[in-house]
């Protein structure tokens, strides 16, 4: 058969079920409880034994230079005064150490603006003073399930300095001890080079992880389209990749998107974006900045309301058409929307829902190939959706081809009214499907290289209809190597 799994269920009474965020699966079987209370009983540091402080762990080839010799330490003995998490969700500036891994500190810096999502991650209760065992666990989400990942705390150091990833505050941790859990999960620190954004945010959210290219949208539509999800909370955040970061920063040429709004300067509305740089205090010192002169024209009030604030927090106001000069692609992640309800009390219901598949290609059984092979094709596992709700419709979408009719003849007007109208029918029977197809395991196996993947979308009409025909009407087909594939488009009602 085809040997799909929906998840096991624990059976006892009122318990979560197992792969729960509250019931998350123990990776190596590690319970830490149960290690955190053996060792503050004996009174010894816990020394990990299934992630040892040595060069496997980093997973990359030693350094010949004798003075760069790797040590292993923990916070304490780096800093006197060491703490797990400074405040509640601790700092958003996380420095890049002597790993490729900008990615993994992109998405923690995402983490940090949102507390719910943050103490999913990492459990609250954790420090580096009584009770203190030298012990840490911590959450990922992993193909369907939440896994829990215990480490110790001893990190690695060359002269003086960690290694790897480090606060800006220097004696904060968690960020530090997170990288370090999470290259337990992947086998090593050298499986965490060469990720993205994406994967990062949907393995610390549970979430699905998108991208929308800038350039292929007016900076008005853009703006719109961002903001749009945003307020429907299902955004987590954005990482953006800069063309030309001179405005932006000078260290770093990547941003995150928080939040959005309009400004009123004198009787003009201006569209801006405020943005986040992760990594140090560098913000922008082009139009709209803190000191910029385009704030003189804003009321007192306005300024308020946008918590317009002068100061090195890394944290930056740029307008709609310098942000889509400067950027080309928006990566965004929709999360659970039960996941930010405390943070979203005021907002609508979500209006989308969630459905997860596993499985497994099987030769000879459920592996059909491509839709080369037609007499196999039909064996691959198949799904059926029905979409039966519509989306609710953008109160604003309907707006988004003024720029171009602003410029038009008066003599189409007729024309572009009957256009407008066809658009906002077609608008209204569709339903917006995400759907993403991921390859297990494959990071935590170097050597594997990513298998060709694909899924094909077709248009049942008679639901009795198992299609075997590779040929079929289809709506979307293509085959690409790749961890993880996601695709975003519109459907007709089925």
């Amino acid at each position: 058969g085809m040997n799909f799994i929906s998840g096991s269920m624990d059976t006892v009474k009122n318990k979560a079920p197992l792969g729960s965020i509250e019931n998350p699966i123990k990776f190596l079987d590690q319970d830490y409880k149960t290690l955190l209370e053996e060792h503050l009983k004996s009174g010894e540091l816990f020394s990990d034994l299934t992630f040892e402080a040595g060069q496997k762990s980093i997973g990359m080839p030693e350094d010949p230079d004798p003075k760069k010799a790797t040590e292993w330490k923990r916070p304490k003995e780096i800093y006197d005064n060491a703490v797990f998490v400074e405040g509640t969700t601790g700092t958003t500036d996380i420095c890049q150490g002597q790993l490729g891994n900008c990615w993994l500190l992109a998405s923690l810096s995402c983490l940090t603006m949102h507390p719910s999502l943050f103490v999913k991650v990492v459990p609250p209760n954790q420090n580096l003073s009584d009770p203190y065992a030298g012990i840490f666990h911590f959450r990922f989400w992993q193909y369907g399930e939440w896994v829990e990942v215990v480490v110790d705390d001893r990190l690695p150091v060359r002269q003086g300095r960690l290694l790897f990833s480090y606060s800006h505050t220097r004696h904060e941790f968690w960020s530090a001890l997170v990288e370090k859990a999470y290259a337990k999960l992947m086998g090593s620190y050298g499986s965490l080079k060469g990720g993205n954004i994406s994967e990062g945010m949907e393995d610390f959210t549970g979430g699905i992880a998108y991208s929308m290219n800038v350039s292929s949208r007016t900076p008005r539509v853009c703006w719109r389209s961002l903001t749009a999800a945003l307020n429907r909370g299902s955004l987590l955040s954005c990482f953006i990749q800069a063309q030309n970061y001179l405005e932006v920063g000078k260290v770093t040429d990547t941003g995150l998107i928080k939040g959005h709004a309009y400004v009123k300067k004198a009787s003009e509305e201006v569209l801006l974006y405020k943005l986040r740089n992760p990594w140090g205090f560098i913000e922008s010192r082009g139009p709209w900045s803190d000191k910029g002169k385009e704030w003189e024209g804003v009321d007192e009030s306005e300024k308020e309301r946008i918590e317009l604030k002068s100061k090195e927090d890394g944290e930056f106001w740029i307008s709609a058409d310098n942000f889509s000069s400067l950027f080309d692609i928006v990566e965004l992640c929709s999360v659970n929307p039960d996941s930010l309800e405390e943070e979203n009390a005021s907002a609508k219901p979500a209006t989308w829902t969630i459905s997860e598949h596993e499985g497994c290609w099987i030769p000879g059984s459920s592996a059909g190939g491509s839709r080369r092979y037609r007499k196999t094709f039909w064996q691959n596992p198949q799904f059926e959706l029905v979409l039966q709700e519509q989306d609710e419709p953008d109160q604003e979408e309907d707006d988004d081809d003024e720029d171009e009719d602003d410029e038009d003849e008066d003599g189409k007007e007729d024309e572009e009214m009957s256009t407008r109208t066809e658009k906002q029918k077609q608008r209204a029977k569709q339903c917006t499907v995400l759907v993403e197809l991921l390859q297990k395991n494959r990071r935590q196996k170097n050597k594997i290289h990513f298998l060709y993947i694909a899924f094909h979308i077709y248009r049942v009409r008679n639901r009795l209809v198992t299609y075997s025909d590779p040929n079929a009407p289809h709506l979307f087909s293509l085959l690409i190597n790749t961890l993880v594939f996601v695709l975003l488009f519109p459907l007709g009602s089925v």
